[in-house]
């Protein structure tokens, strides 16, 4: 079985015009055979969320290093906490949200979403876009040090080629409308197919710094992991 994965995160055209730091940020990690990757996206209303999406997907990477066997339901939770003991009282300064997966060698995963962006699986062979339809204001949304009360977490396996798990901000998923979602997750795929984690972060960095829809002006971050065979 072989597992590939990247990722790419670039700085929205309104940040750089004003001179604002990248608020998103992803990793992605090798696991012995598997991977593990993150997105976060500091919230723009908070002066310090550039550090709070770094620090996120930092101790995400950490976690799934430390604590492969954990159950996907505590994976949250143990992210915030540990979050929230870095930034201590100074929390609200840094807040963000965070979505993650991990995958072993074998192909079994979990994943997970604490506020906005967007979730994609395919497990043996069916789509499924995991994230809820976005509720209350557009300019509201969860963040991690809220994980206890809003997350949604599952369990799935790449059991197959083109099986895999795709996740990222809002900078991109707002312009993805649902008909567009299943084929976006396919020309992805089929791009890591012939290209190595260096150049599959080059061509999404271009294809970010690309992007001609209406909230061109956001932050993008996106990972995935993907069975190729």
């Amino acid at each position: 079985m072989r597992l590939l994965a990247s990722g790419a995160s670039v700085r929205g055209p309104a940040h750089f015009l004003d001179g604002s730091p990248n608020q998103d940020a992803f990793c992605v990690s090798g696991l012995t055979g598997g991977w593990c990757i993150a997105v976060a996206d500091g919230l723009g209303s908070r002066p310090l969320s550039h550090l709070g999406s770094r620090k996120a997907v930092q101790l995400f990477r950490q976690l799934a290093h430390q604590q492969r066997g954990i159950a996907h339901e505590s994976v949250a939770h143990n992210l915030r906490d540990a979050w929230l003991t870095h930034f201590g009282e100074r929390y609200r300064l840094h807040e963000t949200t965070c979505l993650w997966a991990r995958v072993n060698d074998q192909g079994h995963g979990v994943a997970g979403q604490v506020g906005d962006g967007l979730l994609l699986v395919r497990s043996q062979g069916v789509f499924r876009i995991v994230t809820d339809a976005r509720q209350g204001f557009g300019n509201q949304t969860t963040t991690l040090a809220q994980a206890a009360e809003a997350d949604c977490s599952l369990t799935f396996a790449l059991c197959q080629a083109g099986d895999g798990v795709l996740l990222m901000t809002d900078g991109i998923s707002d312009d993805l409308i649902p008909e567009q979602l299943e084929p976006f997750f396919d020309a992805i795929y089929q791009r890591q197919l012939s290209s190595s984690k260096r150049r599959m972060r080059q061509w999404l960095t271009r294809e970010l710094h690309g992007w001609s829809t209406p909230r061109h002006g956001d932050d993008k971050t996106i990972a995935g992991i993907f069975r190729t065979d």
